[in-house]
This record gives structure tokens, sequence and C-alpha cells, in this order.
């Protein structure tokens, strides 16, 4: 894949970028974070201008964010078809669901960046779950802007070894992403331990 992006990347440039990231931000398995890396890589040699990467980076990933939340607000029949059909959605919403919970609007912001395999989910439940738009916005956009500055900067301090600097920032996301759910499940188990149990009439 990261092969076949930088042969592609020349010919298509910024727009490619733009797309990749915003169908990415939608919860297409698409390399978001690689394709910001690898672009911002680029401007080491002029192929593009570090700005132009930022922007249009940071654009799409709002207007996937967005469209993800409309499709939560007016889909939310569909969206409980779809976890019904597919185990794995379930979980991953399910998931979500429990960060979104937890920690309410600063789960928007930490799910762009620092938990950012739920941000795709985390987008329709705060949709479905009627999330003011503008705080959604507010938290999501700040949240962006601290994703798209931290694998631009990668990507233009460590140009020359931006594939091995991908795999470490996703294997991190995945391990963040992880710890972040076993710990929500594991405060939850030990709170239901702790609830009193109901007396028997016996």
């Amino acid at each position: 894949m990261s092969d076949q992006l930088l042969a592609l990347l020349p010919t298509y440039g910024l727009p490619l970028l733009g797309l990749i990231v915003g169908l990415g931000c939608l919860g297409v398995p698409l390399p978001s974070a690689l394709i910001i890396l690898l672009c911002a890589s680029l401007t080491t040699v002029g192929e593009f201008d570090a700005f132009g990467v930022f922007t249009v980076a940071l654009g799409s990933a709002i207007i996937g964010d967005q469209l993800g939340f409309a499709l939560g607000r007016i889909g939310q029949a569909n969206i409980e078809a779809l976890k019904h059909k597919y185990p794995t959605l379930n979980q991953l919403h399910q998931k979500a669901n429990a960060y979104l919970q937890r920690r309410g609007a600063i789960a928007v912001f930490l799910s762009r960046w620092l938990a950012s395999p739920l941000g795709p989910a985390v987008n329709l439940i705060a949709g479905a779950a009627n999330m003011p738009w503008k705080r959604f916005s507010l938290f999501g956009i700040t949240g962006e802007i601290v994703w798209v500055s931290i694998y631009t900067m990668l990507g233009v301090m460590f140009g020359g070894y931006v594939l091995q600097v991908a795999d470490i920032a996703a294997n991190a996301s995945g391990l963040i992403a992880a710890l972040a759910v076993a710990l929500i499940m594991g405060r939850s188990l030990w709170r239901s331990r702790g609830a009193p149990k109901p007396k028997s009439n016996h």
C-alpha cells in the first residue's frame, strides 16, 4: 500500500490526500495518517508545500467528520440494521459508545488523534445521540488540528524515515485505543461489582 501511494502521489497530489483523509474519517479503511506523512515528507524535496498539505488534510478531515455526524443524526435506523448484520461493526460501535458515554464531548476531541480508530464510530454515535452540533464541531475541529499537525510535522521532520515513523505511529495509536477501551470496560466491571445486590425475599 505504501509503495502504491508513493507512486500515485506525484500524479494526483493533494486531491488524492483529501480524498483518502475524508473517506478515512467516514470509516473507510484507508491509511489516512500515512498519506499525510507521505505528502508532508515530499515537502522536503519541493514536491508539495507544507501549508498546503496541512490545509487540505485538515479541511478533508473536518468534512469527513461532519458527514459522519450528519449520517448518525439522520440514519439511526440504518445504523442499527448494520450493527446486527456485521458483528465487527457492532463491537466497534459498542466500544465507541462506551467511550463517548464515559468522556462526553472530550471523547470527540480525543478520538481525533489519541484514540483515532474510534473516531468514525464516535462521529456516528454523537450524531445519533443528538449531541449539539456546535459542541461536536468545536471539539472535533480542535482534535483534527492536533492530529493533522502531528503527522504533518512528523513527515516534514523525518521525511527520510517516513515509513518507519508511520509504522511506529500506527502501532502506538492502536495500543492507546486498546488501553482506553480496556480501562473503560475495567472501570465499568469494578463499579458493577461494588454495586449493592438486591435483597432476596426468601
